[in-house]
């Protein structure tokens, strides 16, 4: 099934990209005669094959070619989107303008105004790609101010720094330690990551950690580092000894449907990423499992990667789960299809008791880009009743 859909995906992308080099040769030719038709097309159909090569097999290229085709075809990939969007729309205007009888369509076969078209379709996907990359190096910092109905032991506010999708790779990796002022700016309690610390994309078996080591060790909080594993935290058989002991050297605690009881006063639970299910054939164990471990007379917090089945964590009585994943979309206009895939997709939200905050995540993944969402650390203030 996933290979049926995968070749779904790829003869769509390839049939969006053939179109696209078809309607700028159609605007542009006219005008532009020295225009070689065989050139043209050759680095039309040269980009294509990048961008496929540099996300799919980027970690078959040679070292020193990664980094530059991954970013490429990260930033192909987000142009293509916003190329179809400005074409589309462009295309249907003059269709239902000639059905209305609104538009001639001597309009449209006038070459200078299909040139102008074109340049002002290119210069805009210029500025939004622009504009996405300059939004995306800007962290912000989101306060939350959340009451859990349960007494602790022995404290009665709690500040939480919460990460998510950090994505770290050799491209990833440069503002980690503007990235640690942030945290420590907040003067967390602790620090909580909610799944997908690095990028599967890149060969992250070798990845030296040792380049953020002394970045991570800076990070100041009372009870620690603690995180979940994400989708992209997985080796390809399920196995991620290697990173989680890179990770745990750099001073961050892997929970893997296992918990940590936190100054006497609150339970953290971390889970396995649903995802991991399908990667090593081996079933996450159910929540129920852990909670019944523990009990439930002091707070629970959940880390979970991915905000699914909320039913569960609701029927168990968690206090308060943490999520990601979603990217919140990430960039226009895939915020439209995480709001429909995902119960609450970004942001706040209360179930009877149970509270939920999913962050949009603190870097990007795929292209370097955000449009309509932000990259943020997650500043949670926590009062026990």
């Amino acid at each position: 099934m996933i290979y049926i859909m995968i070749s779904i995906i790829l003869i769509l992308y390839s049939g969006i990209n053939y179109y696209i080099s078809i309607w700028f040769w159609r605007n542009l030719c006219d005008i532009m005669p020295f225009l070689n038709s065989e050139i043209y097309f050759s680095f039309f159909f040269i980009i294509f094959i990048i961008s496929l090569v540099g996300v799919i097999w980027n970690r078959h290229l040679p070292k020193f070619l990664q980094d530059g085709i991954y970013l490429m075809a990260s930033y192909w990939l987000a142009a293509v989107v916003y190329f179809a969007i400005l074409i589309g729309t462009i295309e249907c205007f003059f269709i239902l303008g000639h059905t209305l009888h609104i538009i001639s369509s001597d309009i449209k076969s006038n070459s200078n105004i299909s040139f102008y078209l074109a340049l002002i379709v290119l210069f805009t996907v210029i500025i939004i790609i622009l504009y996405g990359t300059i939004n995306a190096k800007n962290v912000i910092i989101t306060p939350y101010n959340i009451k859990l109905p349960k007494k602790s032991g022995k404290i009665n506010k709690l500040r939480i720094a919460l990460l998510s999708d950090i994505h770290l790779s050799d491209l990833m990796d440069k503002g980690v330690e503007k990235l640690i002022d942030k945290i420590n700016s907040i003067q967390p309690d602790i620090v909580l990551i909610a799944g997908d610390i690095i990028d599967s994309n890149r060969d992250m078996i070798t990845y030296d950690f040792s380049k953020i080591e002394s970045d991570f060790q800076k990070i100041k909080s009372k009870y620690g580092i603690y995180a979940c594993l994400g989708n992209h935290d997985y080796d390809h058989n399920g196995d991620s000894s290697n990173r989680i002991n890179n990770l745990e050297k750099v001073g961050v605690n892997i929970l893997r449907d296992s918990y940590v009881k936190i100054h006497d006063s609150f339970y953290l639970i971390g889970r396995e990423d649903i995802s991991y299910e399908r990667i090593s054939r081996v079933k996450r164990k159910n929540l129920s499992e852990t909670v019944n471990e523990i009990g439930r007379e002091l707070p629970i917090i959940v880390l979970d990667h991915q905000p699914n089945n909320l039913n569960e964590p609701v029927s168990e009585r968690i206090d308060l789960q943490l999520s990601g994943h979603t990217h919140k979309g990430q960039f226009f206009p895939f915020n439209l299809i995480t709001k429909r895939v995902f119960k609450i997709d970004y942001g706040y939200l209360k179930m009877n008791k149970f509270q939920i905050i999913v962050s949009c995540g603190t870097r990007t993944w795929g292209p370097p880009i955000r449009v309509g969402s932000k990259c943020e650390i997650v500043n949670i203030n926590v009062t026990f009743q």
